[in-house]
């Protein structure tokens, strides 16, 4: 939720003076009571911009507290938070346009209606813990407000190495703790029952998702030519991005360590071969021959396969009334009966590539072999988000220091 913007009003008049200069007032109410503060200015510079920054600044945290910034130099050109924010999500270099919306979406929704109008070094470690309680109290994910302060500590510590303030503000803030969603990790036969709902079409789809681990970006981007069946592998060297600017388009996958060659189980080769062969430009598309948006993919195809599989409707209601019961349609997608026996998960289509690593894990593949199999970059994020599904690895750890120092145990015992 955007934070409350104070209603504070704040004018700027020029006034001429004798000698030909300008002043600038900037007029404003504390209880009722009319007060000002003038802006000298060089003769013809209209409207003055100090004038106009005190202004806005009224405007944003009420008279008292601008009133506190005047023993600053306005004058200096100290860039506001917003000015600043422009100029450093301009300059960030090698980022996805994604990632550039969500920057400005902070900027727009949860920072700038706070803290934009104000220069950099009004911002202090108060201002900012004021701002991470307000989001917090209005029942902000802890998430989502991590990666607004992320964005924030990041330009202002930017701001500090282009030497215009001395230290940020954002430095040993205590941000709400957060709580990871709960993976969901099918069994083989679980996924069983819950491909057996998936139309026919995407199948192959969710197949190579469950045993490959991609991401859907990178799925769904796949070409004929990044398959060889007689091999068995297959090559990821893109993915699906998108963002405001571009739209939809195809860029590198999401780290270096993204472009990967899998291989692929051999009965998964029968369920593709006539989409690798089939000549289309992408391996995977839609019922028009485009390629799958997940949105899309989530709501006509996943959910309802879920609810099936949980013994419930494919859909909760019909789009014009959700209340009215839902009737199957006509062309047989969906006509099969709610399991009788509740699958009793709703899998995110992201958990297919965490049950993939359960079942490596159960077989014994070791992790570094994982992590390659995943694209991730290092060993440690293959290790914080998958390591406890493995206490045998632990308990083998253990065992193996006790064969290593078999001999010398007994002896510290004499």
């Amino acid at each position: 939720m955007t934070p409350p913007r104070p209603n504070h009003a704040a004018n700027v008049y020029p006034r001429p003076r004798k000698d030909g200069s300008v002043a600038y007032d900037v007029r404003y109410r504390v209880e009722g009571k009319s007060r000002s503060v003038s802006f000298e200015s060089d003769p013809g510079k209209i409207p003055d911009k100090s004038a106009q920054k005190w202004a806005r600044v009224v405007r944003s945290i009420g008279p008292e507290e601008a009133v506190k910034l005047l023993g600053r130099d306005l004058r200096t050109g100290l860039p506001t938070v917003a000015e600043y924010a422009d100029h450093y999500i301009a300059s960030k270099s090698g980022v996805e346009g994604k990632t550039l919306d969500h920057y400005r979406m902070f900027m727009r929704l949860h920072i700038g209606p706070t803290m934009g109008d104000l220069p950099l070094d009004a911002i202090t470690k108060e201002t900012v813990a004021g701002w991470i309680n307000f989001q917090a109290e209005d029942g902000d994910a802890a998430k989502s407000i991590k990666n607004r302060h992320g964005f924030l500590a990041g330009m202002f510590q930017s701001a500090v190495d282009d030497e215009l303030i001395t230290r940020s503000p954002c430095a040993k803030s205590r941000l709400p703790s957060s709580e990871t969603r709960e993976m969901v990790f099918l069994s083989a036969d679980e996924f069983t029952a819950l491909l057996s709902y998936i139309p026919p079409k995407y199948q192959p789809l969710v197949l190579l998702l469950a045993t490959t681990g991609l991401r859907w970006g990178e799925a769904t981007a796949l070409r004929p030519v990044d398959f060889d069946l007689e091999a068995r592998t297959l090559r990821v060297s893109r993915a699906w991005k998108s963002s405001m600017a571009k739209g939809w388009y195809i860029s590198a996958p999401k780290t270096r360590s993204s472009k990967r060659t899998l291989a692929l189980p051999a009965d998964l080769i029968p369920a593709i071969r006539h989409l690798v062969e089939g000549g289309a430009e992408y391996v995977f598309t839609n019922g028009r021959g485009n390629p799958i948006r997940q949105q899309n993919f989530w709501s006509q195809v996943w959910n309802p396969a879920r609810r099936l599989a949980n013994g419930l409707q494919p859909f909760d209601g019909t789009k014009a009334d959700r209340d009215a019961p839902w009737h199957p349609r006509t062309d047989g997608v969906w006509d099969r009966e709610p399991a009788d026996v509740p699958l009793g998960k709703f899998p995110r289509i992201h958990d297919l590539r965490h049950s993939q690593v359960a079942w490596l894990m159960a077989q014994g593949v070791s992790l570094p072999v994982i992590r390659q199999r995943l694209g991730h970059e290092s060993i440690n994020t293959t290790i914080s988000v998958y390591g406890h599904l493995s206490p045998d690895m632990m308990e083998g750890a253990a065992s193996a220091i006790g064969i290593a120092l078999a001999g010398a145990m007994p002896a510290l015992m004499e």
